[in-house]
Formats: structure tokens, sequence, C-alpha cells
């Protein structure tokens, strides 16, 4: 009910009151339902984070997490004081392993280098890039270091010294060229096609690089090899790949004919509401800290529902995936069906962004490994029967064509198509140039074996 007020002219009424009914429809969202969206989107780790802020900043709010990285609960049956602890996997990562430029710092101090040739080779060392590529040019690191351009190139030179050959190279070409050098054996005319006919040895041109040096192509072919034979990443060989551990929000196992889901524990913590906190307040008794205690109880307790509702969601998302996609579950990749959030939503009765916040930054370990929920959502090929094709199922099938081809005349885009088709696949030339692309293959003119 609201009061409108309307202004006249003429008479004696200069304005008029009226009471008017207006019902309106409003969506309102609460700081509360913001929280219950923002933990549903939460991947497991960024969840486990979010809890313990939270539970810093909440006195009565409490993982079942003990210290030193032990998770703990209480054993069935066992006395209420009788706990089992269980040792967190992520405590068993071994630790980091020495970097790229460490170990070419720790040669650089076996050659007795002068002072500043060892501090600007030793900067040098730190800004290789993981392939073991100088990217900066000297000019710009000398304005850094504030030395001359012989100190640099005296430290370049000891840079480039070391192991393995081809470190420090300022370009793919100075990376060959310098392996080449240390070999005491190399093939003849390596090093000259690698110095002047690089791009003309990429595009295949082998007869137009033999008649320039006047040697055969069959020399032409053996230099081919042995330049191929070399590292164009040297650095990847003292790199240490960063590993990332993924644990799985939910589990798929395949029981007789049918299959389960289950969330997996470490992906989704328990939380407990400490009462001793209730109990301490009413020892000290005050109107400001029974105030501040209800409010971190009820704040605590909506934590612990949107925890369960993102449970719940999680698993009824997941269940509903591979109801989709069952034969993935025996066949891998090859049995993978076209999907999207709408097929999702509209078997849940959920909306599509709901159903896309579940699956964000979400893992599900199934018999053939750990996949990320969104690796099953592809858009749909069209087949000859009219049932369709996921596009993950088409690209693995353009892989196995080009693994399978002669390499001494391989397919090319318009082959894949026509062989595609005859597998009742329709696909345009541009889309699997496309899924060529993607899979970084390259094309037929490269792939060519002479």
């Amino acid at each position: 009910m609201q009061f409108e007020l309307t202004l006249e002219e003429g008479g004696d009424e200069l304005l008029n009151y009226s009471l008017v009914q207006d019902q309106r429809t409003t969506l309102t969202v609460t700081p509360e339902l913001k929280q219950s969206i923002h933990i549903l989107s939460l991947s497991g780790y960024e969840l486990l984070q979010y809890l313990q802020e939270q539970a810093m900043e909440n006195p009565v709010l409490e993982i079942e997490a003990g210290r030193d990285g032990y998770l703990y609960r209480k054993k069935r049956g066992a006395s209420s004081g009788s706990i089992a602890y269980e040792q967190d996997p992520l405590w068993n990562v071994k630790s980091a392993q020495e970097s790229m430029e460490t170990r070419l710092q720790n040669q650089l101090r076996l050659l007795s280098l002068p002072t500043d040739v060892y501090r600007v080779a030793a900067f040098l060392a730190g800004n290789l890039n993981d392939d073991g590529y100088l990217d900066a040019e000297l000019s710009d690191l000398g304005g850094v270091l504030k030395v001359s351009d012989d100190l640099l190139e005296a430290a370049l030179h000891q840079l480039q010294s070391l192991e393995p050959a081809g470190i420090g190279s300022r370009s793919l070409q100075e990376c060959l060229l310098l392996q080449i050098a240390r070999d005491p054996e190399p093939v003849p005319y390596a090093e000259e096609i690698v110095d002047g006919y690089l791009p003309q040895l990429a595009d295949g041109s082998f007869d137009q690089i033999g008649l320039s040096l006047r040697i055969s192509k069959e020399q032409v072919s053996r230099a081919s090899q042995y330049i191929r034979s070399l590292n164009p990443r040297p650095g990847l060989s003292m790199s240490i790949p960063e590993r990332h551990y993924i644990v799985p929000d939910a589990v798929v196992r395949c029981v007789g004919d049918g299959w389960t889901v289950t969330m997996h524990p470490y992906a989704h913590p328990r939380l407990s509401v400490n009462k001793e906190c209730r109990e301490w307040i009413k020892i000290r008794h005050t109107a400001e800290a029974d105030s501040y205690l209800n409010h971190c109880f009820n704040s605590a307790r909506w934590i612990e529902r949107c925890i369960e509702m993102r449970k719940l969601t999680l698993m009824r998302v997941v269940t509903a995936m591979m109801e989709e996609q069952q034969e993935f579950l025996t066949r891998g990749v090859r049995g993978l069906r076209p999907m999207n959030l709408l097929t999702i939503s509209s078997m849940l009765d959920m909306h599509e962004s709901t159903v896309s916040r579940a699956i964000h930054d979400k893992f599900v370990l199934t018999p053939q490994g750990v996949f990320p929920l969104k690796f099953f959502f592809a858009p749909r090929i069209a087949t000859a029967d009219g049932s369709g094709a996921s596009s993950r199922s088409v690209k693995l099938r353009i892989r196995e064509l080009v693994d399978a081809e002669n390499k001494s005349k391989p397919h090319s885009d318009q082959t894949i198509v026509e062989l595609l088709f005859a597998e009742g696949i329709q696909l345009s030339r541009r889309t699997v140039t496309k899924y060529r692309e993607e899979l970084k293959i390259l094309s037929s003119t490269y792939r060519r074996r002479r």
C-alpha cells in the first residue's frame, strides 16, 4: 500500500491524496544467498582455503582437521573421546628441486670468473625462459645493470659455454649452431644449412638448398636428419616441471552392470560448531557477548547448510552427467555423447547458471581417469544416422587417422573430410583444419617425410 500524490490545477483543490495498491515482484539477493552461490562455484582447494578463513574469523566454526596436516574423525562405535588419525596424502609430496637458474649458477662458480663477469652471467641465467632462451635484448639488460656491451658479450659467451649445449641462445638458429659447434663429428654441411638456409629446410626445399650449396639431395637429406636430432629447447632438460595434484570432487565406480557416484571426502571437508563457546559465555554473561555469539552461531550454521547444499547439488549434477555419458565409462572418449548445460538443467529442473557454477573447476575420477567436469560438455557434430557425435570423439578420430597415415603421403584436410564422411561424420574442411590446429597437428606439407 502506498500514497500517491496528485497535483491538480483549477478550483479550490490544489492537492489531491489518493490511496492506491501496487503489487510488484522483485528479486533481492541477500548476503547469505551470495555466499551460497560463491561456495558452490569454488573448487575443492579453494573451498578449503575459504573455510579456513571463515574459521579464523568465527570462533565457533571448526573444520575437522587437526594440526600437522592430519584430518580426523571419530571411529564408529568408539567413545566420544576416541579419535583415529589419518594422514593427509599431500604431506607425502617431495620438496622442490633445484631450478635451471640454480644449476647454471653452480656451473658458473666452477669457472673462476671475474666478479663482474660472474655477476652479469648469473643475471642472464635468471632471465632465461623455460626453453633456455634469452628473450630480452642485451642493450636493455645493459641499461638495467649499467654495464658495457663488451662485458655483456663476455658474460653471454660464458653462459653459452655451459651445459647443455645451446643454453642461453637468442634464437633457434643460434641454438642449433652452438650445438653443432660442440659436436666433434657433425654431419657435413649441417652448419652451412642452419646458418643460411633454415627457412628453406623447414619448407622442405631440398633441391633449392642442394643447388645453392652445390651438393646432392642425399647430402641435404642426411644433414636434415642430423639437424632434426638436435635439441631445439635445451632448457627443458634442466627445468623442473611443475606438478599439479588434483583431488577429485566426485568418484565414479563401475559396480557390476551399473555404476555409482560418491563424493570424495577430502574435497568436501566436514564442519562442526563448537558449543563450548556458549558455555564459556554463560560464565561471563553480557548482552554484547550474547549478541556476538548468536551472530557467530547463525553464520556457522548457514555455512554448514551451504556446504551440504553444495554437496547435494554437485552429487545430482555428476549423477545426471554420468547417466548421459554411460558409454564413456566403458569405451572412453570414443563413447562421449554431445551434451550441453541445457541437457543437464532440463533433467534436474535446475537453471543453467547453477549447473555452470557446479561444474566450475571441479574434477571427477572415472574408470577412464581424472577429468574436469567441463570435459564432458562438447558440441554436437552431425552424422549420417542423425544420432550426432561429440566433437571430442571426432578429434580423437582425426588424431587416429593422422597417426595411421602413410608419412610419405600424409592425408590432406580434404582427404580427412572424405574419410570422416565415409564413416558417417559430416564435417567441412574448415572445421577439420580448426580441429587439427587445436590438436597441434601440422599440415600435410610439414608432416610429409622426405
